[in-house]
């Protein structure tokens, strides 16, 4: 990006970027990212991208290709339960100007304004124990421009409920294969471990990698905010493991690792082939955008662009746009503009922002 200097045009250093970032420019709202994508399945990109033969998008209402999702921006990793999702760290605010257990008409009128940001697709990766609601999802769905894909499974301990820890892994799988049937899921997520993984997360990981073995849906995990640099590695570990494809894996909260300015842990995985989890991004969780913005641009400089995914992890009723907060869409109305001003070019936020998330939620369907 370009900034006018009076007649000169100035051309900001990485340097320069990240200073003023820090300071808190470049996070300007947009009105619309990518121009018209508010209305379902009716534009699709100007790139030609590959996908296997058969491969879908599952969303809550209908399957549909991956081609229809090229017009807006993907939001792989929000909330849309918003039932104090993170009880193991964060308390609920006493009394949010919306209550927590926000309701559907409210939820379709934040939806349909985070399409005139230019998102055209949200996943939501709420999971039983973070009070996800599949009900209200698809009424969400049925009544907003954003196409919506439910992602399910276990988030991690001490959430997990005490009848878990008696399980198998296959019973475990067996239960979340019959409900990711009965919910219309269109991916496993977010598939969580502690800063030292427990053991019911282990078999919670491994179950979900069965189901993805029978389904082929995607799998995207969580690692905590305090930044984990083995967590994710770990992970990996135990998904290649059981067979998984990293191809339709993505590490989650990767962004949170801010002492690692080089990207060396992120760069470590996206060699192994995973997508990379920058989805607490355009939200003060961990540390500020700058960081994760120096991290980004060291991965984009030794060419692992194919591998970022962009979300923001939204979570808190305090920032929906009825609040007065951001919004939905935080990860591109805050972060996508930082990213251009630190001199990121057109096509590769575009690559980003809408074809790699297509490329990781697109699968062929096993059942």
């Amino acid at each position: 990006m370009r900034a006018e200097r009076g007649t000169r045009v100035f051309h900001p250093t990485r340097r320069e970027a990240l200073r003023a970032l820090a300071a808190g420019g470049g996070a300007a709202a947009l009105g619309s990212l990518w121009g018209r994508a508010d209305v379902k399945g009716q534009v699709k990109s100007s790139r030609r991208l590959s996908f296997p033969k058969g491969a879908i998008v599952r969303t809550v209402l209908k399957d549909v290709s991956p081609e229809s999702l090229g017009g807006g921006a993907t939001l792989f990793h929000e909330h849309l339960s918003l039932n104090d999702p993170y009880p193991a760290w964060r308390s609920a605010p006493k009394n949010p100007p919306v209550p927590l257990g926000t309701d559907v008409d409210l939820m379709v009128e934040e939806l349909n304004a985070t399409a005139k940001d230019g998102i055209s697709c949200i996943v939501d990766g709420g999971t039983k124990d973070l009070g996800q609601n599949p009900d209200r999802i698809r009424q969400m769905a049925a009544r907003s421009k954003v196409h919506i894909v439910m992602a399910g499974g276990w988030w991690q301990q001490p959430a997990y409920p005490p009848e878990l820890a008696k399980q198998t892994e296959d019973e475990i799988a067996a239960d979340l294969l019959r409900d990711a049937a009965a919910q219309r899921w269109g991916a496993l997520g977010e598939i969580g471990s502690s800063m030292t993984m427990h053991e019911d997360e282990r078999k919670v990981l491994r179950a979900c990698c069965k189901v993805h073995l029978k389904t082929g849906l995607p799998l995207f995990t969580h690692m905590p905010h305090a930044g984990c640099r083995p967590c994710g590695p770990e992970q990996l570990d135990i998904i290649e493991s059981m067979g998984v494809n990293p191809r339709l894996v993505c590490i989650g909260h990767l962004a949170d690792i801010t002492d690692d300015p080089k990207a060396e842990i992120h760069k470590g995985l996206a060699k192994r082939g995973v997508f990379l989890g920058f989805d607490t991004v355009g939200r003060r969780i961990a540390q500020p955008d700058s960081k994760k913005l120096q991290m980004l641009l060291a991965l984009l400089e030794a060419g692992y662009e194919d591998h970022i995914l962009l979300a923001s992890d939204f979570a808190d009723p305090l920032e929906l746009k009825a609040n007065h907060g951001v919004g939905l869409g935080s990860a591109y109305v805050v972060f996508v503009p930082k990213m251009r001003y630190a001199g990121i070019k057109e096509d590769v936020i575009r690559k980003i922002a809408i074809d790699n998330p297509r490329r990781f939620l697109a699968f062929v369907p096993k059942v």
